[in-house]
């Protein structure tokens, strides 16, 4: 690709892309399971990226862990479960598409910045609370409302950032790795998170996770990325042209459209095992208790770990959209199996089920990011990664459909309903919707 000058765009050049010619022939020069699964490391940037995300990874699954917990503890309801994610869906909804025009239009390592620096105040306040035994059901709302309008700003500007940081044939390789760290930092974060509870109390893991996050705040400070071609903030009006934009740009193609609609089915019917299902399960199903639960999250990142590294390595570039839809419906027959596998009253058993789960959820994010940023030119990237917040906003339904299920028929079968929706959803990508199968 021809670059322009430095002074002809006024921003930093992007490091050189690389045609398919040059990927294979990286992949030659490498010609080995580490060399290409760790490629993207060799970039600085994306390494502090990284670094930034496994700390912000680590504290937000030990969060993960300990706020459901805690939610039980105060109203020993999974009603309240199922809502507490719905709250912390809405900004997303609300504010997912407003952060991509944030991403496209300022600089988004001072974005980032602003985020993860908010969001440790957030944890140092509640651990604080918690610490002092003030907390109350309203204030978990309130924190976990604010921790997604954080959120929400978050992800555009770092995802976006990642084709600028890394060459383009390395781009599904740097999102895996991203993913990656977060599913090891299950293991760590939320196995983690278990022990401190068993041993120091649930406060203890909230005290912790604001000391992580000062982390991710060092790390992200430490970013020095080219910046994107961009205009800047030019008023209200400016902005909602630009979401306007960006809408006709998404519904314009059929490939964001089959993107969307994979997002959205993950989103609703795959995400509220580790929010409402699994803790429940956990705790009334298999009896294994609040660190078991940990331990739980623990074995699901392992598969995580294994199933982005594989990712990682195979780095495909070809029938992303059948790989898609083919992931989510093995996600659901993973979903079904895990359930079943409950009635039989063996942890052991459950737990290698688990294993297995993480595994096959570890494709659909990083593939999801990966094939929306390739189709995406530079200044649209934000907004196309906010429009995934909208999917993301059906978490919210899903996992008030999930508490209120499980309250109504139990864990297990609501969990079998969920797992069925998937696949459901898959088949009829690949029957009514066959644009999906033509995603490169």
């Amino acid at each position: 690709m021809k670059q322009r000058s430095e002074r002809d765009r006024g921003v930093l050049a992007e490091p050189p892309r690389a045609d398919a010619d040059e990927a294979t022939a990286h992949r030659r020069e490498t010609n080995s399971f580490l060399g290409n699964t760790f490629a993207s490391l060799a970039y600085r940037d994306f390494v502090y990226l990284w670094l930034g995300q496994i700390t912000h990874a680590g504290a937000l699954w030990m969060d993960m862990v300990a706020r459901p917990l805690l939610v039980l503890s105060v109203t020993g309801s999974p009603v309240h479960l199922g809502l507490v994610i719905a709250v912390r869906s809405i900004p997303a909804f609300g504010l997912g598409l407003v952060a991509g025009v944030v991403a496209d239009n300022f600089n988004r390592r001072t974005v980032l910045i602003v985020t993860k620096a908010i969001v440790l105040a957030l944890a140092t306040v509640f651990a604080i609370l918690l610490l002092l035994g003030q907390i109350e059901l309203w204030h978990i709302y309130l924190f976990t409302f604010l921790r997604g309008v954080s959120q929400a700003f978050d992800q555009p500007a770092r995802r976006a950032m990642v084709p600028s940081i890394v060459p383009k044939h390395l781009v599904t390789n740097a999102l895996a790795l991203s993913s990656g760290s977060v599913q090891l930092m299950r293991i760590f974060g939320a196995g983690g998170a278990g022990l401190i509870i068993a041993f120091g109390g649930i406060e203890t893991v909230f005290v912790a996770v604001a000391v992580i996050y000062a982390g991710a705040v060092f790390f992200t400070w430490q970013l020095r990325p080219p910046d994107h071609a961009r205009t800047g903030y030019r008023g209200i009006r400016s902005a909602l042209n630009d979401l306007v934009q960006g809408f006709r740009f998404a519904w314009g193609s059929p490939t964001i459209r089959g993107i969307v609609i994979v997002a959205a089915g993950y989103f609703t019917f795959g995400m509220a095992f580790m929010y409402v299902f699994a803790p429940l399960l956990a705790k009334r199903v298999l009896e294994i208790g609040d660190s078991g639960f940990g331990y739980m999250m623990g074995a699901m990142g392992i598969g995580g770990v294994i199933g982005t590294l594989a990712l990682a390595a195979m780095s495909p570039q070809r029938k992303r959209g059948q790989i898609l839809a083919g992931a989510l419906a093995i996600l659901g027959l993973l979903l079904v199996a895990v359930s079943l596998v409950t009635y039989i009253g063996s942890v052991a058993t459950a737990f290698v089920m688990i294993v297995f789960l993480g595994l096959g959820q570890s494709w659909l994010l990083p593939l999801i990011n990966a094939t929306l940023l390739e189709v995406t030119p530079e200044n649209m990237r934000g907004r196309m990664l906010g429009l995934l917040s909208l999917d993301r906003a059906t978490a919210t339904l899903g996992g008030a459909i999930a508490g209120f299920l499980a309250a109504a028929v139990g864990p297990q079968v609501a969990q079998i309903v969920f797992g069925g929706a998937c696949i459901v959803t898959a088949a009829m990508l690949i029957v009514f919707y066959p644009t999906i199968r033509r995603i490169e």
